[in-house]
Order: C-alpha cells, then structure tokens, then sequence
C-alpha cells in the first residue's frame, strides 16, 4: 500500500508518547464493559438464590430479596 502513497487514517508521521485515536477508543469501551458488569452484577444479585449473583433459582419456588 505505501507504494501508492496510502496510509491508515490513525498512523502518525512521527512516534509520540501520546495515545492516538485507536487507543482512546479502546480505554472507552473497556469502561463500558466495565460498567455494564457492575450493573448487571447488582441486578443478578437481586434475582439471585439467598442473594447470590450465580444462584439458581429452582423452577416454581422463585423468590425475590425485599427491597429495603
């Protein structure tokens, strides 16, 4: 590709020690990750066996922790 004078659209002249858009982009989803596995932790605690984030509920003995 460089012998047509093509470039990728993030690559940078000259090294630097800043981080480019890939990057940036990365860090991003990697906190939303990170959130939505907070969230979906707390809601699995509430449904949860005895307040388990990985218990089983058994089929027709469903109950849910009090709020409060």
């Amino acid at each position: 590709m460089s012998q047509f004078g093509m470039q990728m659209q993030g690559a940078r002249g000259s090294r630097s020690a800043s981080p480019d858009i890939y990057t940036v982009l990365a860090f991003v989803a990697l906190v939303a990750i990170i959130g939505a596995c907070v969230v979906m932790y707390g809601a699995a605690q509430k449904v949860g066996k005895d307040g388990s984030p990985i218990g089983l509920q058994e089929s027709g003995q469903i109950t849910l922790k009090q709020a409060g």
